[in-house]
C-alpha cells in the first residue's frame, strides 16, 4: 500500500516508494528507496524534498495515523524541522547561487592528516591512466579491475575528506594532458557526487567512467586529437567518435558499470540537446554523466595546453556558470560550484582591507568565505611572513560584519605569486 508523508514523519525503517518530482530533483538513483540511517533522511531535507509516498508492504508504517492505529513494536518517527534553502548572492556573476549550505558534510579526518594518503592515491591513479592510455593506444584491452581498484582507493579518500584529493589538482601544466585531464575529471566527478550524496558503489561507477572517459581518444589519430587550429567537419566528426571509442574499451575491459558506460558514452550531451553523439536532453542524460559532463568542461577550460593557456579558477567557475544555463543540470552545477567556491583553491585575491593572498582552502558553508593566506600587506609590500586568515571571522564577537572580504580576484603574476609553492603538492 501506498501511502503519502511529509518528510517529518519519516523515519529509519520506511521504504520510499516514489517523491513528487523527478530523479533529478533528490538524492538517489531511483524513487525507491529503504531508508536505512539518518543520513538519507537528512539528504532528502537537503534537496527540500516536503511531501513523500512510502511503501507500507515492504517497509515501516507511521503510527498516530486516524486511519491506521499504531501496530505493536512501531517506532514513532522522530519530528525533524524543515531548513529552507539559504538567502543567494545577490549581486555580481553569481546572482541567484545560494551563499551557503543548509546541510554541511560531515568530514571524519582533518585536512592535514587525509592529504599525505591522497597524494598517494593521486599518483596511483596518474599512473593507471597512462598505463591504460599507453595500452588502447596499442590495441590492447585494459585491466579493469586494477582501475576499478584504485578508483575505490578515491572514493574511500573523498569520503574521508572531500577537499584533500580535489586540493592535487589545481596546479596545471601543459605535459600529458590527456592522462592528467582525465584523473581531473575522475576527482572532480567524484568530489560532486560525494555532495550530492551518492553512495559509495555509485560513486565507483563514476569514478572509473571519469577516469576513462577519454580512453577512446587513442583510436582518434593524433593529427586529429592534437591540431591546434580549428577542425574541419570531417575531422570533429571523428573526434565525436571518441566516446563511443572508449564505450568500446570498456566493453573489452570486461566488469564494467554501466554508470562507467554512461559516462563515458554520454560526457558530451548538453542538458537542452545540442551535445553529442545522441543529441540527449535532461533525464535522457545519465545522472553520472551530466556530473562528469560539468567536471569534463570546468577542467578543460581551467588547464594549460601547448596551444591554449586555461582560464584563472574563478574565472572558470564564472565561465561554467554562465553556461550552465543551457548546458548542465541546474541543480548539479549549483553543487560543484559550493564544491569549489566562487574562489577556488590557488585563486589569487585582494581583499577589501588592501591585503593580497592565495585561497587555500574552501568554506563550503560559506562560498564567498574562503580561507587566504596572505603575502602582501598591500601592493609592493610583503608581509614579513605569509599569514593563514579565515575570511569567516567576525569584525569583533557576535558582530554581523567580517574583518576581512574578497574585493576582487588578481592576476598573481602582476605580484610575482607562483601558486604552486602554496598549495599540496601530488607525491613525487
Amino acid at each position: 500500500m501506498l501511502k503519502k508523508i511529509r518528510i517529518e514523519e519519516l523515519t529509519i525503517g520506511m521504504v520510499v516508494e516514489k517523491m513528487d518530482r523527478s530523479w533529478l530533483e533528490h538524492p538517489f538513483l531511483t524513487g525507491r528507496k529503504k531508508i536505512t540511517s539518518q543520513d538519507h533522511i537528512e539528504r532528502l531535507r537537503e534537496y527540500n524534498i516536503i511531501d513523500l509516498y512510502i511503501n507500507t508492504d515492504m517497509g515501516l508504517d507511521i503510527v498516530n495515523d486516524p486511519d491506521d492505529p499504531p501496530s505493536a513494536g512501531k517506532t514513532p518517527a522522530p519530528r525533524i524541522e524543515f531548513v529552507p534553502e539559504p538567502p543567494p548572492v545577490s549581486t555580481g556573476p553569481f546572482a541567484g547561487l545560494p551563499r551557503n549550505l543548509s546541510a554541511p558534510l560531515e568530514e571524519p579526518v582533518p585536512f592535514e592528516r587525509e592529504i599525505e594518503a591522497a597524494k598517494v592515491v593521486h599518483k596511483e591513479a596518474h599512473a593507471v591512466v597512462s598505463d591504460v592510455l599507453h595500452d588502447v593506444r596499442l590495441g590492447r584491452n585494459i585491466e579493469g579491475g586494477r582501475t576499478e581498484a584504485v578508483v575505490g582507493n578515491m572514493v574511500d579518500s573523498i569520503f574521508r575528506n572531500m577537499d584533500a584529493l580535489s586540493s592535487l589538482g589545481r596546479i596545471k601544466g601543459y605535459d600529458e594532458y590527456t592522462f592528467v585531464h582525465s584523473v581531473n575529471v575522475c576527482v572532480l566527478s567524484l568530489t560532486l557526487g560525494r555532495h550530492l550524496g551518492l553512495d559509495r558503489e555509485e560513486m565507483l561507477g563514476l569514478g572509473v567512467g571519469g577516469l576513462l572517459h577519454d580512453a577512446g581518444k587513442m583510436k582518434v589519430p593524433p593529427e586529429i586529437l592534437n591540431k591546434p587550429g580549428k577542425l574541419t567537419d570531417a575531422e570533429f566528426a571523428e573526434m565525436k567518435m571518441h566516446a563511443a571509442y572508449s564505450v568500446e574499451v570498456l566493453d573489452q575491459a570486461g566488469g564494467i558499470t554501466e554508470e562507467a558506460r554512461m559516462v563515458a558514452l554520454q560526457h558530451h550531451e548538453r542538458f537542452l540537446g545540442t551535445g553529442y553523439p545522441g543529441g540527449l536532453k535532461g533525464e535522457e542524460i545519465h545522472r553520472c554523466a551530466q556530473i562528469a559532463a560539468i567536471a569534463d568542461v570546468y577542467d578543460a577550460i581551467t588547464s594549460n595546453r601547448v596551444y591554449h593557456t586555461g582560464m584563472a579558477p574563478h574565472e572558470g567557475v564564472r565561465k561554467i556558470y554562465e553556461w550552465g544555463k543551457r548546458d548542465f543540470n541546474p541543480v548539479f552545477l549549483q553543487r560543484f560550484i559550493q564544491c569549489l567556491g566562487i574562489y577556488p583553491a590557488g585563486t589569487t585575491v585582494e581583499l577589501d582591507s588592501g591585503e593580497i593572498g592565495v585561497v587555500t582552502s574552501v568554506n563550503h558553508e560559506k562560498v564567498l568565505r574562503p580561507h587566504v593566506l596572505l603575502l602582501y600587506r598591500k601592493a609592493g609590500v610583503h608581509l614579513p611572513a605569509p599569514l593563514e586568515v579565515d575570511l569567516d571571522e567576525p569584525l569583533s564577537p557576535g558582530s554581523a560584519k567580517f574583518r576581512r572580504t574578497v574585493a576582487r580576484p588578481v592576476d598573481p603574476a602582476n605580484f610575482g605569486i607562483d601558486i604552486d609553492l602554496y598549495l599540496p603538492k601530488a607525491a613525487p
